[in-house]
């Protein structure tokens, strides 16, 4: 009795579980290139209402995934940074902005070029707009989190915060690719 399958035959016995295993592989990529506003209409978000902590209280609107990159505590720690940060931008506190950011940023960047990166590259934050909350992820001690601005044309950046002396500092913020909105314009 010959035992061994012929190649056709464990390709068909294989196929069902390629697919499968293809299927499993697209679905969890499939939230990992996404960016909020994508992300919230494809169903897997909900929102939930956050509240940050500082010298005047505000209040946006989070976009939580089910599947957090980040627990509870720590995204909050990190959301409440940023606000805190914001909050200075948008009542022109350049100075007490700038103290959020990492040791190492501060030394790299002195006050007046904190001002004209800020007031160059990124004035909508001077605006004091809301803000969304969105993917989150922690390795080690690293963190990036998405943060939406409402505006003109909303804008999302991608915040790189590190862990030092038991807190949250941020050490830098780029611009997000949006491929839904490069989509738009491109057609």
């Amino acid at each position: 009795m010959n035992t061994q399958m012929a190649p056709r035959e464990a390709f068909r016995r294989l196929t069902p579980f390629k697919i499968s295993l293809a299927a499993f592989v697209l679905i969890s990529l499939s939230g990992c290139g996404s960016n909020p506003s994508q992300a919230a209409t494809q169903g897997g978000l909900a929102l939930k209402p956050t509240t940050s902590v500082t010298s005047t209280s505000v209040t946006s609107t989070s976009i939580v995934s089910d599947d957090l990159g980040c627990e509870e505590g720590p995204r909050d720690a990190l959301q409440k940074r940023i606000s805190a940060q914001n909050n200075a931008l948008s009542r022109g506190a350049f100075e007490d902005a700038r103290e959020f950011a990492s040791p190492s940023f501060r030394q790299n960047v002195d006050p007046s070029a904190f001002q004209a990166l800020i007031e160059s590259g990124f004035p909508f934050l001077l605006k004091g707009n809301p803000a969304a909350f969105g993917r989150c992820q922690i390795v080690d001690d690293t963190a990036t989190i998405e943060v939406r601005f409402a505006d003109d044309a909303p804008v999302t950046l991608v915040y790189f915060l590190i862990w030092w002396e038991d807190q949250w500092w941020i050490d830098a913020a780029s611009p997000a690719v949006d491929s839904l909105r490069d989509k738009v314009e491109a057609s």
